[in-house]
């Protein structure tokens, strides 16, 4: 009355190759017919099955719920989970087969183990978060450009930190950038990223002072969809995940608020956390670099700043001196940007000696950033192709001093005569301002036996 296996002769019946629990029931609930992979689910050989009311099954406790009254009520594809004896979920699909009269006669059902499906779920959720956070990271460095043309350390300050960098660059150490706003501390962190071993990672800056208070934890930790109102559905990626693999850049550190500080602090020690309104813990692997223009010491005790969290982000300190501070540096920063910006602009300019001259002289109280502005701007709004100091606008040209070696009239120097009196009138004002050679030199970032070959030269 009962077939065994189904047929693999009859073309109907192909699935009998597959190794999967499909069966076949009449309108009553008698099994019909199985596959070879019928009954592994329950723990029953499938010929066991042959002939048996799912009803009874049910009773017995095989598995439940049957599937086939649900089908009959129903009248359509029903999917529904299956419990098995030894507490197995089962996943089963069962299809209504439609006789001449239009009454349901067989029902097919298939089923799969959910334990499969949950892990094909993980796989599509861990893949689904991958493809957020590039996404995020794409969006987010599209705005960040991380190539340098270079890295200008004439000044023995700059050369002694591109040392420092060459020592730590395959260590993967926490590091704490020091400076005036406009050194380049954003610049060196990239140049350190670029040099560590997690260079093809990404580089994710945050400036920590530029997010609301309110906001900090959900995009720094990013959240759950729905968490909170306004949230989007699916959630968001934050900084903190979009660094995996790569360098988590903390610009402006110290303008943190003290109940940030802490939250930070764990992040940083675990390389762990959650996202807002989630349950399951994130785990990050990144190269830190923090940087903050304000004194942290000073910061710790007025009790502005955390002192666990300062002595955790003070593993390598690096102090970037201001611009004024490191002449040899900033004649090559003039010239590199020069060229920089003609080449970008399509601007062949030259620069007059007297404008380098005065240039030197300049207090530049935004630094870098301050120089790179000025100079892009004499590039473009210059109207002949040696740039002069009339072209300087009239905040700079105010800077000029009577009492200076810059001297309007001059004339006819060559910009090896100009640096020489610059050089000369530094090296004397350092002998009026320090005892010793050794101190002079540490204040002009040159070495001791320099500072005694030039003060012989100009004497």
């Amino acid at each position: 009355m009962y077939d065994f296996y189904m047929d693999p002769s009859n073309k109907a019946e192909v699935l009998h190759s597959l190794e999967e629990d499909i069966m076949v029931t009449n309108a009553n609930g008698i099994v019909l017919k199985v596959s070879k992979g019928s009954g592994s689910h329950y723990g029953l050989e499938p010929e066991t099955l042959l002939g048996k009311s799912v009803y009874d099954l049910e009773q017995e406790g095989v598995f439940k719920p049957a599937i086939t009254p649900v089908v009959l009520q129903k009248k359509k594809k029903v999917i529904l989970v299956q419990t098995t004896p030894s507490g197995k979920k089962i996943l089963i699909t069962g299809i209504p087969v439609f006789g001449e009269t239009g009454e349901i006669e067989h029902i097919v059902s298939y089923s799969y183990d959910i334990s499969e499906l949950l892990v094909i779920k993980e796989y599509l959720n861990n893949l689904e978060e991958e493809m957020a956070r590039v996404k995020s990271e794409l969006a987010l460095l599209r705005h960040q450009s991380i190539k340098l043309d270079g890295m200008i350390a004439d000044s023995q300050a700059m050369k002694n930190i591109v040392d420092t960098i060459q020592r730590i660059e395959d260590i993967d150490v926490t590091v704490l950038l020091l400076g005036e706003s406009g050194v380049g501390k954003s610049a060196l962190a990239k140049q350190i990223h670029l040099k560590s071993p997690k260079k093809n990672g990404p580089f994710i800056e945050v400036n920590c002072s530029a997010i609301p208070e309110a906001l900090f934890e959900a995009e720094f930790f990013g959240y759950e969809g729905g968490s909170f109102t306004g949230a989007k559905a699916k959630g968001k990626i934050g900084y903190a995940e979009m660094a995996q693999g790569g360098t988590l850049f903390l610009d402006e550190i110290g303008e943190l608020p003290i109940h940030l500080q802490a939250k930070l602090l764990k992040f940083i020690q675990n390389k762990q956390f959650y996202r807002v309104g989630g349950t399951k813990p994130v785990s990050a692997d990144f190269r830190l670099i923090a940087a903050t223009n304000r004194d942290l010491k000073k910061a710790v005790e007025k009790q502005e700043f955390r002192q666990d969290l300062y002595f955790r982000l003070n593993v390598v300190p690096i102090h970037i001196p201001p611009l004024r501070e490191r002449k040899e540096d900033l004649l090559a920063l003039i010239y590199h940007f020069k060229n920089r910006f003609a080449k970008q602009h399509n601007r062949q300019r030259e620069l007059d000696n007297l404008l380098v001259e005065h240039l030197l002289g300049l207090e530049w109280k935004g630094n870098v950033r301050e120089l790179e502005n000025l100079m892009e701007r004499l590039m473009i709004t210059s109207r002949s192709p040696l740039i002069n100091l009339e072209e300087l606008p009239a905040e700079y040209q105010l800077q000029l001093k009577s009492d200076s070696l810059f001297n309007l009239e001059r004339t006819g120097q060559t910009l090896a005569e100009v640096l020489e009196q610059v050089e000369k009138k530094m090296l004397f004002h350092a002998q009026e301002k320090y005892r010793t050679t050794t101190e002079m030199a540490k204040a002009l970032g040159i070495s001791q036996p320099s500072v005694v070959r030039k003060l012989k030269k100009y004497k």
